[in-house]
């Protein structure tokens, strides 16, 4: 029964394009090329920033998620030793864009792929597909190579996508596949494909913008994947030979200064961004880089005020504390949310204090269900229950609903609904007293008394000592204020230093009785 309110408030919040494809999805077969003959107006060499992508492959060894995988023979491209998204990341062929790989050596790879796409199991899936097809396109354009046999593969690829749009997940899928078949038909000169793809471009970079300049998942590392794949197109289309599209162009570069802008907004001081939901270190291009490739191509941002993507900058001299007041994510799409409302995350004169838990793993496991919960972040759980309804991996069922009570640039203030099956509505304050103090106000508003826990996740370099309601973390003094709270409990928890790479690190939990006001100083 409740596996089946699980669905139900899952399925109750989807678009009815999307249970339509996933219906289609469901029923149609396994996807196939057919390769057939080159339209005759060959292919047109498109012009991008230099090679950029991670070093990935080196001779005969793959590393990807910080995994490192040997194939001393023929490459398995269905290998699953390391998990679904490792695989994904092997069809991806974002090592032809390394910086230095050798062009016989990136053409012995493509036509290894193509000897073996008839057993593909998911390199043929839409996303890996979009990927695959900018990262070819990119390689025979950087190399200026002309090699029939592979255009005629990479055109059935692009056929293949164009039947298959994620139109049943949307969100970064879509976009993804907008951005590939806009590329592709610039490279075959596909006028027809053009005006598909372009205008299945604007309507989701419309829709998936959000007024303040953020991607709509919320997720800093997926809003800094799409803004460099955004950089890519507006270079390709800002070619003196490439197609004059001025409608297509305005809009990619106006929404281009916007996420640039947005980035600006949220990234701290020295450089590192906040790990909101689904975000690692080490898998998107970071700040710097996307700004020197937005320079590089004379585009500068535009000047960005927080607002619907939900996050809040409170900062001073001496700290800088991000906060989370806005929805887990689209509600047809938070696959990539956690269970985040009201956490916070602190930076003490450039050096990470409080942190987000952090993000290690795609798979299906307990890792990833603790990685989403309530529990893996810096609020309040109540009843051992998460605040939105994580689950499956990717799924959420019910979910907190954030109301605004006070925005300013030192209070902020606001409640949510995430806990109404206990009756009770959490509200959450942060107020700057001076450069160095912020005072956290936590409030579970109801007719009963309800019991929350408070947890803070700090950074592995972060001590902790504690004596009575006071306790030190690292620079910090955490003063507990009211006499409504129970046992300060201190603890450990892994720390996603990256995918697949964890350190133990320190965390606090505080139990109190409806109201817990404390205050965070810095000391040293």
């Amino acid at each position: 029964m409740k596996r089946g309110w699980l669905y139900w408030n899952t399925v109750r919040y989807l678009r009815p394009q999307q249970i339509l494809y996933q219906l289609i999805n469901r029923f149609r077969p396994k996807p196939s090329l057919s390769i057939g003959r080159l339209p005759k107006t060959g292919v047109r060499r498109l012009h991008f920033p230099p090679p950029d992508k991670p070093v990935s492959v080196q001779g005969r060894t793959f590393t990807f998620l910080n995994k490192a995988v040997s194939f001393p023979g023929a490459i398995d491209w269905n290998y699953a030793g390391e998990g679904r998204l490792w695989a994904y990341n092997l069809n991806y062929f974002d090592f032809l864009i390394q910086p230095g790989l050798d062009r016989d050596q990136g053409l012995d790879l493509i036509r290894q792929f193509i000897d073996k796409t008839g057993q593909l199991n998911d390199g043929l899936e839409p996303y890996p597909t979009s990927l695959r097809i900018i990262n070819w396109i990119r390689f025979l354009s950087f190399h200026d190579l002309q090699v029939t046999d592979i255009q005629a593969h990479l055109r059935a690829q692009v056929n293949l996508l164009e039947n298959r749009l994620e139109y049943h997940l949307g969100g970064n899928h879509l976009l993804e596949n907008a951005f590939a078949l806009v590329l592709a038909a610039i490279f075959f000169q596909d006028r027809v494909l053009y005006r598909k793809a372009s205008a299945l471009l604007l309507e989701q970079l419309r829709e998936q913008v959000l007024a303040d300049g953020g991607h709509y998942e919320r997720s800093t590392m997926y809003h800094q994947i799409l803004l460099d794949r955004l950089l890519d197109v507006c270079c390709v289309l800002r070619q003196p030979d490439g197609y004059q599209d001025p409608v297509l162009e305005s809009v990619l570069l106006h929404q281009a200064r916007r996420m640039l802008g947005w980035l600006e907004a949220v990234t701290f001081s020295n450089g590192n961004m906040p790990l909101v939901n689904d975000a690692a270190q080490g898998i998107a291009p970071s700040a710097s880089e996307l700004g020197a490739k937005a320079r590089l191509l004379g585009i500068s941002s535009e000047k960005a005020v927080l607002s619907d993507s939900g996050y809040r900058l409170l900062k001073t001299q001496t700290l800088e504390l991000l906060a989370d007041v806005g929805a887990v994510g689209p509600g047809h799409q938070p696959g990539h949310a956690h269970a985040d409302t009201f956490s916070f995350e602190l930076q003490v004169r450039g050096k990470p204090v409080i942190v987000d838990a952090g993000t290690s793993t795609y798979e299906a496991n307990a890792r990833r269900q603790w990685e989403r919960s309530t529990a893996a972040h810096n609020t309040v759980q109540v009843g051992e229950t998460d605040s939105s309804e994580v689950w499956g991996g990717f799924r959420v069922a019910r979910r907190a609903t954030v109301t605004l009570v006070q925005d300013s640039a030192t209070s902020l203030r606001a409640q949510h609904n995430g806990y109404a099956r206990f009756g009770c509505t959490h509200e959450r304050s942060w107020d700057l007293i001076d450069a160095g103090t912020i005072r956290i106000t936590d409030r579970l508003l109801g007719p009963g008394k309800v019991r929350g826990v408070a947890r803070l996740h700090f950074h592995p370099s972060v001590r902790i000592s504690i004596a009575g309601k006071e306790l030190m973390a690292g620079p910090l003094q955490i003063r507990f204020l009211n006499v409504s709270i129970g046992q300060v409990t201190v603890g450990t928890y892994e720390y996603a230093v990256a995918f697949n790479q964890l350190q133990v690190a320190p965390c606090i939990e505080i139990a109190f009785l409806e109201l817990l006001e404390w205050c965070l100083t810095v000391v040293e």
